[in-house]
């Protein structure tokens, strides 16, 4: 992951380690500029903690040595307190947005939002308030703001746009601590594991209390299955962009993300009427209906207009109040929707057709705004989703864009509708105030009642995408297609509705306006033509690079040939090695061959050996016994000669030799 600059948000001290210390090690040893931003103050939340304070002060020294460790350049820090961040998601925004214009990072990591502690998916959230409002136009609040009607005008300045240049290339990426999420990248850090023991035993506060290293090298491991064997350590990150922000809610985002957001039921409040129109689209009016049924807001009650077509299904189980309205025959959008209006009770009217989609909070979003001093009409954002059929995977989202997001002006919603109908929540009594729709319009009914609803009250405006707006390439029917200025009656119908309130469009409005629409088509052709330097920039370094590659092909065609050379040459060199090893081998053999049977002569010899061993120890037995028979013999002579001596020394005996003499 190439970056010259990072910024690191870590809602506590040591999660930059755990979450991502051995990308931050590969970066630092690159040469990029990395500054982590501490969110939290380090004071243990609900931890049992005798000092806080002198705790706060450790916690913060054990940081900056796990910086040094990893070559960080710097911290920053927003001290806002530990285990309670989602209490202080605006704070935290506005200091993201601070170090974020400050430092210019081209890569920026945060934490995923299925992170299992609270302060981690706050730290999450609180990015999506920064870059969910930004917008490149001059129609929105500054980032992390909510811009609400006239007043939103003056906040807004050029901070928006300003922070939209400054942010919308930002490449952000979402670490893992304590729960696998579902990355899209693997960063290989098998080589930084001393490195993050290191910058890991400089938390001694932490791994006091729990081995997290351990846990955090676990993960690592784990994600090391689907690479090469010798991988022993990885990282996990989702890669997003600054429109995955300014296209979904923070709800849609983590459903996108792969969680289950937490959502917060909300029972008090206006009770609004969601006007639903359908004809003969079973399957995207489910959808409809359960994207309703998802929301957050519950004093809802839904009045499901059919025009015309078969009776709809609604599920058994459908949790909010609903009103059915059967049109005996189609009629059209106007009537449609003038008849959703007429059923309606609730205080405030909102509208979803049935190939639209609402987030989670875009009920609950709009009620908060009109309960606001004077508010009878707010209006949100719509992002545009554009589904293509794919097989069996049936209509799956291959773009998403935010053609519209404005600020209220009654001047230019004189002369082009930027309001999506699907974004707004409208007073009751004010409807009925405006008057019917116009039925002989067969598009443009929504422009055309919102021009009279303008003439009326302002309407307030949030920078924040609430629902979808859904065009289906394909066998789909839609009023309007991806490109309505396609169709043969658009300018026609839109002449109509200018033509009937062109007594509004006064010279000083109708100036306003066009200088309002001309200073924007020169902004965005200034942009355009920045954008298109900047393109002819990447052209000329492509085409340089292209000049590089040829040489290098060039080059690479010399070495082929010296390697297809020198390929056959070891080619003969490995058979010559082969035919000796073979010979070598045969040797071998006859030399063992001779040894086992040296070895047998030898082991033959050593058993006569043996024999002869022990033939000769049996014949010194022998000659031992002969001689000890010998030395008892001899004894026995000795002995007899001695009585023999002693027996011819004796009287008796000289009698008995001279009786011998003279005996006849």
């Amino acid at each position: 992951m190439p970056a010259a600059s990072t910024l690191v948000l870590a809602p506590h001290f040591d999660d930059e380690v755990l979450g991502c210390g051995g990308l931050l090690a590969q970066l630092t040893a690159a040469g990029a500029a990395v500054r982590v931003l501490f969110l939290t103050d380090g004071g243990g939340g609900r931890e049992a903690v005798a000092d806080r304070e002198s705790y706060r002060r450790r916690r913060r020294q054990e940081a900056l040595a796990a910086a040094t460790v990893l070559g960080i350049a710097g911290c920053d820090y927003l001290d806002l307190p530990d285990g309670a961040l989602d209490q202080h998601l605006g704070e935290a925004a506005s200091g993201i947005r601070r170090a974020l214009l400050s430092q210019r990072p081209e890569l920026l990591l945060c934490p995923s939002p299925l992170e299992v502690t609270a302060d981690h998916r706050a730290a999450f959230a609180a990015l999506h308030r920064l870059l969910g409002s930004l917008r490149p136009g001059p129609g929105a609040a500054p980032a992390g703001e909510a811009g609400r009607g006239e007043a939103g005008r003056g906040e807004a300045g050029s901070g928006s746009a300003g922070d939209w240049a400054a942010l919308a290339g930002l490449r952000i990426l979402l670490y893992e601590v304590n729960q696998p999420a579902y990355p899209d990248l693997l960063v290989d850090v098998s080589g930084a594991e001393p490195m993050l023991r290191e910058a890991m035993a400089c938390y001694a506060s932490q791994e006091e209390r729990h081995p997290y290293l351990e846990a955090a090298l676990g993960l690592r491991r784990f994600r090391t299955l689907s690479l090469a064997p010798d991988a022993t350590l990885a990282e996990g990150y989702r890669q997003l962009t600054v429109e995955a922000f300014t296209t979904r809610s923070p709800a849609q985002l983590v459903r996108h993300l792969g969680g289950e957001p937490a959502l917060l039921e909300v029972r008090e409040g206006p009770l609004v009427s969601v006007v639903v129109r359908t004809r003969d689209r079973p399957e995207l009016l489910a959808e409809a209906l359960a994207s309703l049924a998802a929301g957050e807001y519950r004093r809802v009650t839904v009045v499901l207009v059919n025009d015309g077509g078969a009776p709809p299904a609604v599920p058994a189980d459908f949790p909010l109040s609903l009103v059915r309205v059967d049109l005996p025959e189609p009629r059209g959008r106007a009537a449609a929707a003038a008849a959703g209006i007429a059923a309606a009770t609730g205080d405030y009217v909102a509208f979803l057709d049935d190939d639209d989609l609402a987030a989670p909070e875009h009920l609950a979003t709009l009620a908060g705004m009109v309960g606001g001093a004077a508010v009878r009409v707010a209006y949100t954002d719509a992002a545009v989703g554009i589904y293509e059929l794919d097989g069996e995977a049936g209509w799956v989202c291959r773009e998403r864009r935010l053609p519209y997001s404005r600020d209220f002006d009654p001047d230019l919603l004189l002369l082009d509708n930027y309001i999506p109908f699907n974004t707004l929540l409208i007073e009751r009594r004010l409807l009925a105030a405006a008057g019917p729709l116009d039925l002989s319009l067969p598009f443009f009914e929504d422009w055309d009642l919102l021009i009279r609803l303008a003439a009326l009250a302002p309407f307030h405006h949030l920078a924040r995408v609430t629902c979808e707006y859904r065009h289906f390439r394909g066998p789909m029917s839609h009023v309007f297609g991806e490109r309505p200025r396609e169709r043969a009656d658009f300018l026609t119908v839109k002449a109509r509705v200018v033509a009937k309130h062109a007594a509004r469009l006064q010279p000083a409005a109708l100036a306003r306006a066009v200088d309002t629409l001309r200073g924007e088509l020169v902004a965005e052709r200034e942009a355009a033509a920045a954008a298109s330097r900047r393109l002819a920039a990447v052209r000329d370094e492509l085409a340089d690079l292209a000049r590089a590659n040829r040489q290098v092909s060039a080059e690479r065609f010399h070495f082929e040939d010296r390697f297809h050379a020198a390929r056959g040459e070891v080619q003969a060199l490995h058979a010559e090695h082969e035919r000796a090893q073979v010979e070598a081998k045969r040797q071998l053999d006859e030399i063992a061959n001779q040894l086992a049977a040296r070895d047998a002569a030898a082991v033959e010899a050593s058993a006569e050996l043996r024999r002869v061993y022990g033939e000769e120890q049996r014949l010194h037995a022998a000659a031992d016994e002969q001689n000890a028979h010998l030395g008892r013999t001899y004894a026995e002579i000795e002995r007899l000669n001695r009585l023999i001596r002693e027996m011819e020394a004796s009287r008796a005996w000289r009698l008995h030799r001279w009786l011998q003499r003279w005996r006849p």
